[in-house]
């Protein structure tokens, strides 16, 4: 039985980042490919993105497909055979040390588990955050979110008062993009507890409420100002105009250009 170590897949990596707690990969398998019996290291999320695969586990066989989210602990033995198509798994990873360093009594199914297609929405978001415009605050809180989905200690905010204050600071500073570092100083609150808090407070991740703040914003300045897309990207602070755009494609449908044309016509 072959042991996978830490940031070790099967398959063809297509990319991969990562921070202090987790590993972020995505990895694509061949038509017909049979992968040996094998376990990780580390316990880890795969969410299948295309294709689709038979797992076998201890003699019992299920079908995993295309939307499908899998859930296994470290050690964990299975084996899998991919069947007509080629496949594409994102594979989330809890690095050694992980809960150590999060501030917070959580713990991780001790057994494999098979979700239900689109169970987590917060997972389809880490996965277009990972492919279009990577933001490491983002990715750490979606999983954060995950986690608070299955952990039975759910955060309790105790006080809303720095909650208030980290969304007044989202909403009035625009000009730049606010990391969980720099918010968690300002605030003196300890930043994985910040963003937990910030979403049960709130309904939506810190990253989510800022890039939500901002595009609210930038649809305030096409109505009513002429200013430049570039003049209104710089005023929101984003890195550059063509990741306003996308993002305020994702949110609004079209583009700002034609946003701002409709409103006028």
């Amino acid at each position: 039985m072959l042991n996978l170590k830490e940031g070790n897949y099967f398959g063809k990596y297509l990319d991969a980042r990562e921070n202090e707690l987790f590993k972020l990969s995505l990895t694509a398998h061949s038509p017909d490919s049979v992968l040996e019996d094998h376990y990780h290291d580390n316990s880890y999320i795969s969410v299948l993105t295309s294709g689709s695969y038979l797992e076998n586990i201890d003699g019992s066989t299920q079908l995993v497909q295309a939307s499908d989210v899998l859930f296994r602990p470290t050690s964990w033995c299975h084996q899998n055979t991919f069947l007509e198509d080629s496949a594409t798994c994102f594979n989330i990873e809890f690095k050694k040390g992980w809960q150590e360093r999060l501030d917070w009594d959580v713990e991780l199914p001790n057994t494999h588990i098979h979700f239900n297609k689109t169970a987590f929405p917060s997972l389809y978001k880490l996965l277009l955050n990972f492919k279009i415009d990577y933001n490491a605050d983002l990715s750490t809180e979606l999983i954060l979110d995950w986690l608070c989905t299955i952990s039975l200690n759910q955060v309790r905010v105790h006080s809303k008062t720095w909650v208030e204050k980290v969304e007044r600071i989202l909403k009035h500073e625009l000009a730049q993009f606010h990391s969980l570092a720099s918010l968690s100083e300002r605030i003196h609150v300890h930043p994985i507890y910040m963003a937990r808090a910030f979403k049960a407070e709130k309904g939506m991740t810190i990253g989510e409420f800022q890039l939500k703040s901002k595009l609210h914003n930038a649809v305030y300045l096409l109505s009513s100002t002429q200013q430049s897309i570039s003049d209104i990207s710089f005023a929101n602070g984003f890195f550059d105009d063509a990741h306003f755009i996308r993002s305020f494609k994702m949110a609004y449908g079209i583009s700002p250009n034609r946003f701002r044309k409709v409103l006028n016509s």
